[in-house]
């Protein structure tokens, strides 16, 4: 006879085996999960390029169709140099070129952008223009005018800033003196861009890690803070234009001791992927820019003419973005 009893017991799991077989699953699964993140990053890289690559076509549709390209934003200017509104961007000028031609038609371009007239167009929020790698990203924020005054309106958030070349943004200065393609009023032709167009920058992506970007327009008199370093910050127009700096982009800068403090890094670009950003250049083309790139290289591509202004690699960096 049988003892169904005995084969019972043999094929039991001992403890020792059982806590042996938990260790092994649970190893297997410590090694599954950063696969797993890494798929899901490698998914939110291809649409960030993805979406970069939809504005970088509708920017060369809008090119084709007016011959220049648009400008930065537009606004009056006040005696000093500073902006007067109405403010709106580039990004605005592309919505009939990425399918949005009811919402274009919205826009009343003698409003300024933060008027309650135009508030139910700025707070829109248009996936396009939006990094899903993003982590700190708020899909609206608030536009203040210095860090201690209450927000003078809220606006949608974005991922992504024309290039203004080398020089800051923001400098009342340099607003109208841009060595790159977007700036205030200006509409650069194609045939000013001597590097060729596909040696030229036009877009590129910044996290909020930097600071937060908008695509809708400039708040006269407004602020852009920096998000690495809480109570400095630039100028408005740095909210829709970027710069890259001597130090490249991707600089996270926590050195305080051998950091000029004068100096922000909120207007530069910066993404949350692994190693670089995405960037479109003028030939319509949408390329991953890795940050170990010589910084000198960055500074030229982002110039119409090979040398920044001043005939220096080097960014003109001012003492006061005001």
């Amino acid at each position: 006879m049988i003892d169904l009893r005995s084969d019972a017991r043999q094929r039991g799991m001992t403890l020792v085996e059982l806590l042996v077989a938990i260790a092994i699953i649970g190893l297997l699964i410590g090694l599954l999960l950063p696969a797993v993140q890494m798929a899901r990053e490698s998914a939110r890289k291809q649409t960030c390029g993805n979406n970069l690559k939809q504005i970088g076509l509708a920017l060369q549709n809008y090119v084709a169709a007016k011959k220049v390209y648009p400008a930065g934003y537009v606004s009056k200017l006040r005696p000093n140099g500073d902006d007067a509104g109405p403010g709106w961007a580039w990004g605005v000028e592309l919505l009939p070129y990425l399918e949005q031609q009811a919402l274009y038609e919205q826009v009343d371009f003698k409003a300024p952008v933060e008027s309650l007239a135009a508030e139910r167009v700025r707070l829109r929020s248009l996936p396009v223009f939006i990094c899903p790698s993003d982590h700190q990203f708020q899909a609206v924020i608030d536009v203040r005018m210095n860090a201690f005054f209450k927000a003078v309106c809220q606006m949608a958030a974005a991922n992504y800033v024309a290039s203004a070349g080398a020089v800051r943004p923001t400098c009342i200065v340099c607003r109208d003196n841009f060595d790159g393609v977007f700036g205030r009023n200006r509409q650069i032709k194609p045939e000013e861009l001597l590097d060729g167009s596909s040696n030229t920058l036009a877009l590129g992506e910044r996290s909020a890690q930097w600071s937060n970007a908008v695509m809708w327009g400039v708040v006269a008199g407004s602020r852009l803070f920096d998000n690495q370093h809480p109570g400095e910050f630039a100028g408005g127009p740095g909210f829709v234009l970027g710069t890259t700096f001597k130090d490249g982009f991707n600089i996270c800068d926590t050195d305080e001791e051998d950091r000029n403090a004068s100096t922000s890094y909120a207007e530069g670009f910066g993404s949350q992927h692994p190693g670089g950003a995405y960037f479109a250049f003028c030939d319509g083309g949408t390329r991953f820019v890795f940050d170990s790139v010589d910084p000198a290289v960055m500074n030229a591509l982002a110039t119409r003419d090979t040398m920044s202004k001043e005939g220096k690699l080097d960014p003109v960096i001012h003492e006061s973005p005001f």
